[in-house]
């Protein structure tokens, strides 16, 4: 008897074990973002003195990726995703030149055209010499009542590094109780296992309603270093788009930042920079990051649905919705553990079938059989209150991917509309 009851109280209730991969996806997908940039400005030719752009300007947008690394609403991306100069913001209104002057017939190689820019050219401000201007957004989904819904939030850049000296950036936007990812302080040695996610620009983000962001799977291939600033090298696929997505181990854990791709490499090769740039960046700010309570209760939840202890994983799972109503992935995550058979609140099971064997066996005394239950003990939580020369840049990092015209139409959206 006692033989078993230790077999069904110890049986896991249709336990799926995950692979490496699909934990570590698990457990960053829900930090990950989309940045927009909304690009405004002229282009001036600085040997001519022509200035392109008529009355209006040009508009240009780009998109990149980013990790959210502070419930606080602090976002780490790569720094040509939002950098003014040639790297980022000039060179994408340099493209839009180059566009409008092929149209009328005036350049006959675009690749070449954008190259004389790089060299000759400068992109401003209304006032001559003034900065473009630049409008940052950051995208993710959120669970509501109403189902999943696209929420768009103002950001600032809190400070940077440039493209051609670490390329991080390091955002803020007004939201608090976000899902966030761990920053991995330690280097990762060659060899690693990896996963790279972001939004490809070829798969259309910005227009897609679900916001899905990629997982592309690799290693460490290589460490290096620029001006004595670390980068990694990496096997999996990363296009633009993904520029600024993390890249993590298998912890879930950001080893390094999507950042330069070596030039006219057909194969899987992509540079990221290291986690350290980051937290230098962030030393210096005196930004604190790391995980919230909802994020510990979310993993802890994921290990125990990978596991089957599917009660367990109702009730940690509640407990990461109360710290984070809008967190999405936890929402699914709950809504697969009931239905697998998953209780919330931890109610005691009773063993019937112990029950039934016990029932009328005298014990000594005369006594009937004695019924076992199990209780599952739930920890109860209190939730807290509800920003050069040349547009293929030094060591091929790549652009952002650009679009020129009205913005796309996404998904319902929570939209706040002041920088």
């Amino acid at each position: 008897m006692a033989a078993l009851l230790s077999v069904l109280a110890a049986a896991p209730a249709d336990a799926q074990p995950a692979s490496p991969e699909e934990s570590a996806a698990a457990i960053a997908r829900p930090g990950i973002v989309l940045i927009t940039v909304e690009w405004h400005g002229w282009v001036r030719d600085k040997r001519t003195g022509e200035v392109f752009g008529g009355t209006d300007g040009y508009t240009a947008k780009s998109s990149c990726s980013g990790a959210v690394i502070s419930p606080d609403g602090y976002i780490a991306t790569a720094s040509h995703c939002v950098h003014t100069g040639p790297h980022g913001g000039a060179g994408a209104l340099f493209g839009a030149a180059v566009d409008e002057l092929a149209g009328a017939g005036r350049v006959g190689d675009p690749a070449q055209a954008r190259q004389q820019f790089a060299e000759h050219a400068v992109a401003e401000g209304a006032v001559p010499d003034r900065p473009i201007d630049r409008d940052v957004r950051v995208e993710r989904m959120e669970a509501t009542v109403d189902g999943p819904i696209r929420d768009i939030a103002p950001a600032t850049v809190v400070d940077l590094v440039a493209p051609d000296d670490g390329d991080v950036a390091v955002l803020k936007v007004p939201r608090e109780h976000l899902p966030s990812l761990e920053i991995r302080g330690e280097p990762a040695p060659v060899g690693t296992p990896i996963l790279a996610i972001g939004y490809p620009g070829s798969a259309g983000a910005a227009d897609d309603p679900g916001l899905e962001p990629s997982s592309k799977n690799g290693q460490i291939s290589a460490r290096r270093t620029r001006d004595d600033r670390p980068f990694y090298e990496f096997s999996a696929a990363a296009t633009n788009g993904m520029s600024g997505g993390p890249v993590v181990d298998m912890q879930g854990r950001v080893v390094g930042l999507v950042s330069q791709k070596s030039p006219g490499e057909t194969q899987s090769f992509n540079f990221a920079a290291a986690s350290s740039i980051l937290l230098d960046v962030l030393a210096g700010k005196q930004v604190e990051v790391g995980l919230g309570e909802h994020d510990r209760a979310y993993r802890t939840g994921l290990d125990h649905y990978f596991a089957g202890d599917l009660d367990d994983a109702v009730d940690e799972f509640d407990d990461a919705l109360a710290g984070s109503p809008g967190h999405l992935q936890t929402t699914e995550y709950r809504r697969l553990a009931v239905d697998r058979g998953g209780q919330p609140g931890g109610a005691p099971v009773l063993l019937i079938v112990l029950a039934v064997l016990c029932a009328g066996v005298a014990v000594g005394t005369g006594t009937a059989g004695t019924v076992v239950a199990l209780t599952r003990r739930r920890r109860l939580k209190h939730a807290g209150p509800p920003v050069s020369d040349v547009d293929t840049p030094p060591l091929g990092i790549p652009m952002p991917a650009v679009v020129v015209g009205d913005p796309p139409q996404g998904s319902p959206a929570r939209a706040d509309d002041e920088q």
